[in-house]
């Protein structure tokens, strides 16, 4: 395996740590705000780090041939998509008192942090 694979699972094990805890200060913060959505912040949280790590694993974690890594990335980003729309959709039948704005501020944060935080972690180890 080659040393930039190795170190992007290394980036990508701390910026999913990393979310962890954002997302568990914003579940707290928003508790403090409005204790009945914090729920609806943290499922719209799930809702996005869930499919991100499956696709992390997906791309990563799983053995692939050399020739398959690209297929692997593109399959890896289908399966987020099917995920994520599951997620939200179970999320909007299930759970009755749903607070939409929090719900997408969740969401919407975690998509950001997915994006932010393995540039960042990378700009740090250079």
């Amino acid at each position: 395996m080659s040393a930039v694979i190795t170190r992007a699972k290394q980036q990508y094990i701390k910026a999913i740590k990393w979310e962890i805890g954002v997302i568990l200060l914003g579940v707290c913060f928003v508790s403090l705000i409005q204790f009945s959505a914090s729920m609806s912040f943290f499922v719209g949280a799930f809702s996005a780090f869930l499919p991100h790590c499956v696709f992390v694993y997906w791309v990563f974690f799983r053995t692939a041939k050399n020739q398959q890594k690209i297929t692997a990335f593109y399959r890896g980003e289908g399966i987020k998509w099917l995920v994520a729309i599951i997620l939200i959709a179970l999320s909007f039948i299930f759970i009755p008192h749903l607070k939409l704005l929090f719900f997408f501020i969740g969401y919407i944060l975690v998509l950001g942090l997915n994006i932010v935080l393995p540039i960042a972690l990378n700009r740090q180890a250079v």
